[in-house]
Parts: structure tokens; C-alpha cells; sequence
């Protein structure tokens, strides 16, 4: 599933398991070769990262890795922390699945939450350091804005909102846009609660979110399908096009 990227005749290319190859492009010929050591059960990527001499790489135990793209050597690695969500195991558990994407000094990594309390997220670390800067919950916490269109659910019940693609910078406004998945456990949003100021919509599910990337601050959403109980899914990528209306 992994995108090569090519950049001065070299190619790099993310394979399984947890493995990064750096190939001359005009005759294939390998010119490093990293493989990290998951902890875990191997995922496959759908691609890496490059920015000047950065090889971002989305290890299958939570990872983030910053490669020297001249020889594969390690320069950084951060651990995400999901610690305040719990283990999981099978379905039920956290992935790196998308390419990170790189906007100013901030690489920005999805995470995908298939049935996982409390949801999943996005983020952004220092390319220089490997530190978290900030952090966007993918599904809205109660008492927050949208907190109130999870049917009454407590947090822990709330679970989705995976980010399986990789996001797109739109550099004249400063905002990068996300695709958001649905929640698959929804049996309890299916009839709607009989409570003033309660929906089941389900935000941020379904939707197009548009961050702030210097904080991650949520500048405007779009929901495209409130309440997906088909899994129509609009998680895929955002493009950035001038159409005549």
C-alpha cells in the first residue's frame, strides 16, 4: 500500500515489516536499508515522509522516526502517548497507517482508533527534537464544541474517528484539512437520545476538519454524513483545487 517518494534519483519506500529502503532510482540498486524493531504486531504504511535531510518514518508500536536520508541512521524517535486511553489488542487498538505530513518545523501524524475509547487523534512534533507539540482529539469531548453529539454517551463509550489518510496544506490560508472516519460501534447512536441540546451526529466523525498547524487549534469543520450507520466513510484524502461554480 506504501507511495515511494523520489527525490534527487534516490527512492524511498517504506516495506514490510517496519522497514525503509533507499535505492538508487535509476537501476534499483539498494543504498541503505533501516528496519526498526517494533514491539508489536506489524502494519503496513501507506508511505513516509521527507523534508531536507529527514526521513519520517510511522513505526507499527507507535512511533515516529526521523531517519538521515543520506545514510539511514537514526536522528530522532518519539514514542506517542496513548497512555491515558488504555491497552488494546486485535481490532481494537491503535496504528500509524498514514504518511506523516510536514508543515514548517511540525510533522503532522493521523492515528487511526478502530473501537478504541475516547477516539483517535492527530498530532504534531518538532522535526528538529521529536517533541509533541500539540494534539487534536478526533472525537469531541463532552463539555467541549461537540461534546453534546454523542447521544449523552460518556467518553469512554465514544470511540472512531481514525485518521487513515494522510493530510493536505493549504499554505495561502495556513490551515491543513483532514478526512475523518465514522465510529463503527454505532448500535448506541442509532436512536436519539430524548434529551434538549443532545444529537447523534457524532462529531468529528465523517468529517472534514480544518487545523490551525502552528497549534492545532480547530478553525472549522464540515460534517458530510451526521450519524454514518453504513460506514460510507469520508476519511480519504483532501485536494486543493480552483473550480469555476
Amino acid at each position: 500500500m506504501s507511495s515511494p517518494l523520489v527525490h534527487q534519483g534516490v527512492m524511498y519506500m517504506h516495506t514490510y515489516p517496519d522497514t525503509v529502503l533507499a535505492m538508487d532510482a535509476s537501476n534499483g540498486q539498494v543504498l541503505w536499508r533501516y528496519q526498526y524493531q517494533s514491539t508489536g504486531r506489524s502494519s503496513s504504511k501507506m508511505g513516509i515522509g521527507l523534508h531536507g535531510n529527514k526521513v519520517l518514518v510511522p513505526t507499527s508500536d507507535l512511533h515516529l522516526l526521523a531517519l538521515d536520508a543520506r545514510d539511514g541512521s537514526l536522528i530522532w524517535d518519539h514514542e506517542i502517548d496513548t497512555k491515558s486511553a488504555g491497552p488494546g489488542s486485535g481490532f481494537r487498538r491503535y496504528q500509524l497507517r498514514t504518511a506523516p505530513l510536514t508543515v514548517g518545523n511540525k510533522v503532522i501524524q493521523g492515528v487511526t482508533a478502530s473501537f478504541m475509547p475516547k477516539g483517535g487523534f492527530i498530532l504534531a512534533v518538532d522535526i528538529d527534537s521529536g517533541k509533541e507539540l500539540w494534539r487534536f482529539n478526533t472525537i469531541a469531548r463532552p463539555g467541549e464544541p461537540g461534546g453534546n453529539t454523542w447521544n449523552d454517551l460518556p467518553l469512554e463509550e465514544r470511540s472512531g474517528g481514525s485518521v487513515w489518510h494522510q493530510g493536505t496544506y493549504d499554505a495561502e490560508l495556513n490551515l491543513i484539512y483532514f478526512g475523518i472516519a465514522p465510529t463503527y460501534d454505532t448500535g448506541p447512536l442509532l436512536q436519539e437520545a430524548d434529551l434538549a441540546g443532545v444529537t447523534n451526529s457524532a462529531l468529528y466523525t465523517n468529517c472534514t476538519v480544518a487545523l490551525n498547524p502552528d497549534t492545532g487549534e480547530l478553525v472549522w469543520h464540515y460534517q458530510h454524513m451526521p450519524n454514518d450507520q453504513w460506514d460510507l466513510d469520508w476519511v480519504f484524502e483532501r485536494q486543493i483545487v480552483s473550480l469555476p461554480i
